[in-house]
C-alpha cells in the first residue's frame, strides 16, 4: 500500500508539472509573435496555437493538443525520476538508522 501511494502520488506530481509546462508554453506562444498570421508550435510540437484573419478584419486565435506522445513521455519520465528519488531517499534513511543504530 506504500508503494501505490507512491506510485500514484509520482503520477499526479508529474500530470502536474507536465500539463503546467504546456500551459505556460501555450501562453508563451500567444504572446511571442504577437498578432501574426500562421501555427506555431510548442512543448516537442505537442501544443498549438494558430493565428487566423477573418473576412471580417478580427483575428481567430486557436490554441489545442497537436501531438500527445511528448506530453505521455514527459509524465512518464518526470514520474519515474520522482520514483527514483523516493527510492534513494528511502535508502538514505535506512542506512542512517542502521548507524544511529549501531552507534549508540
Amino acid at each position: 500500500m506504500k508503494w501505490l501511494s507512491r506510485i500514484i502520488g509520482s503520477l499526479v506530481a508529474a500530470l502536474v508539472a507536465t500539463v503546467g509546462t504546456a500551459v505556460i508554453t501555450a501562453i508563451w506562444l500567444m504572446f511571442s509573435a504577437g498578432s501574426t498570421e500562421g501555427r506555431r508550435l510548442g512543448y516537442f510540437g505537442a501544443v498549438f496555437v494558430e493565428v487566423k484573419q477573418t473576412p471580417q478584419g478580427t483575428t481567430q486565435l486557436g490554441v489545442g493538443l497537436a501531438d500527445a506522445l511528448p506530453l505521455v513521455l514527459s509524465v512518464v519520465a518526470i514520474a519515474l525520476f520522482l520514483l527514483a528519488v523516493i527510492v534513494v531517499h528511502d535508502q538514505l534513511r535506512a542506512r542512517r538508522r542502521q548507524l544511529l543504530a549501531d552507534a549508540g
